[in-house]
């Protein structure tokens, strides 16, 4: 009789023992869950402090109808107790207020409590660039296939850049090229010595034209010598495309 009972204690013991478990397991699943939920409410509300930043940012920035800006705020901790801005929410530059690469946007939520934060931001003015499609070697003639636009940071670019790839067909390029490598007008040779060119004069309202042929290389808007095919006469003019250049008479 006595081990009988035994057994029985021995068996509700362990059902407590057990629900006891369970509940434990619950309650630590429930506060992992809470912090979990506050962790990402938090998180939004930081983002969305950093978007307000980033098109602050955007809206100031100057930019060509052709270029593409890329803003990117830096990550705000999560730690730092911001509340969502119900009230009034105000951003600006200090100092001069200019946006530079690297800028700082002063926010401020004129609540009570409110807050305020300097946010880090990092901008990027792309450009549209001609490169070499593939690699070009020296003397090649530049067709369509040769060229491709791609956009790179103004900041990383030198030199007379090309945006429309049109302006270089039939030029000539003076040097290897790289695939992906902005081409400069001073590896080109838009007309080159020996090239037949189409002379055009202009005076007043009326523009000529003759033909010639270059006597030394040249680029863009570069005075050259050429020689009147039709006269002999060697005259200087001003390269404005691939095969024709300008004199003013």
């Amino acid at each position: 009789m006595l081990k009988r009972i035994l057994l029985i204690l021995t068996a509700a013991f362990s059902r407590i023992s057990t629900l006891l478990g369970l509940g434990a397991l619950f309650l630590l699943l429930l506060t992992a869950t809470t912090a979990q939920a506050q962790s990402l409410g938090g998180s939004s509300v930081h983002d969305e402090i950093r978007r307000y930043a980033e098109q602050y940012v955007k809206d100031l920035v100057p930019l060509q109808p052709e270029d593409k800006l890329l803003v990117q705020a830096a990550s705000i901790d999560t730690r730092l107790a911001l509340t969502e801005c119900l009230g009034q929410l105000t951003a600006d530059i200090r100092g001069s207020g200019d946006v530079k690469r690297n800028t700082h946007v002063y926010l401020k939520c004129h609540e009570n409590p409110g807050w305020e934060i300097f946010v880090p931001v990092r901008v990027k003015i792309l450009k549209p660039v001609v490169t070499a499609a593939d690699p070009i070697t020296r003397n090649t003639l530049l067709q369509a296939q040769h060229l491709s636009v791609d956009y790179q940071d103004e900041v990383l670019l030198r030199g007379d850049i090309f945006s429309d790839p049109s302006e270089l067909i039939g030029s000539r390029s003076k040097r290897d090229l790289r695939a992906g490598q902005p081409i400069l007008s001073s590896q080109l040779c838009v007309v080159c010595k020996g090239d037949r060119v189409s002379i055009l004069a202009q005076t007043g309202g009326l523009t000529i034209k003759t033909d010639g042929i270059a006597k030394e290389d040249g680029t863009f808007n570069d005075s050259i010598r050429v020689s009147n095919v039709n006269s002999g006469r060697e005259i200087s003019a001003r390269i404005i495309s691939a095969g024709q250049v300008q004199v003013r008479l």
